[in-house]
């Protein structure tokens, strides 16, 4: 693994468990093992890092939306099992303490927001062509706006990730069952 990498690895898990504002550059070298100096040959500061941070959802997000179009030809198992991967993926402690500090960041910083607005858009519209997909096959009511739904769908996944973070239960979480059966058309 190159220093890059050390770096971008080091930052991902201090400002996981440490906080954005809380992480310096100082502390990232430390844990990365490189000089503060060869940091800042590779990052121009946290601002960069945390753009590299939106590279990496862009690569996962670029995975779930692929998966998604994949499985059109099927698009209820195809949203179906997207709905149980991207649960599984947003829902471990370090997306979910990542993420909201990224919400807390880009809340305050308009060009960081646009990155991982992009990375959103891209899965939002392979939710899409699925959706449309299901609604032409009679699964989804035609009636419902795929764009809407589309996003719904990410803030319900998302949102129940983060409340189960905060207030952990031993019961599993029923948000995806439930939202089947609130999209999905009965037979």
């Amino acid at each position: 693994m190159g220093n890059r990498e050390k770096i971008v690895d080091a930052a991902l898990h201090s400002f996981t468990h440490k906080g954005f504002h809380q992480t310096s550059m100082r502390d990232i070298a430390q844990a990365a093992g490189v000089s503060v100096g060869n940091l800042y040959n590779h990052f121009a500061g946290k601002d960069a890092l945390i753009g590299e941070i939106a590279l990496l959802e862009n690569a996962f997000f670029t995975e779930f939306a692929a998966r998604l179009v994949e499985g059109k030809h099927r698009p209820r198992q195809a949203l179906s099992d997207f709905f149980t991967a991207y649960h599984v993926f947003v829902s471990s402690p370090d997306s979910v303490q990542l993420a909201t500090e990224i919400v807390a960041e880009v809340a305050r910083n308009a060009t960081l927001a646009e990155k991982f607005d992009a990375n959103q858009q891209q899965l939002t519209e392979a939710l899409v062509q699925v959706i449309v997909l299901a609604q032409r096959a009679g699964e989804i009511a035609a009636a419902l706006n795929p764009h809407e739904l589309a996003q719904l769908i990410l803030d319900v996944i998302e949102s129940q990730a983060l409340r189960q973070a905060i207030f952990p239960r031993k019961a599993p979480t029923v948000a995806n069952h439930l939202l089947e059966q609130l999209i999905f058309t009965q037979a």
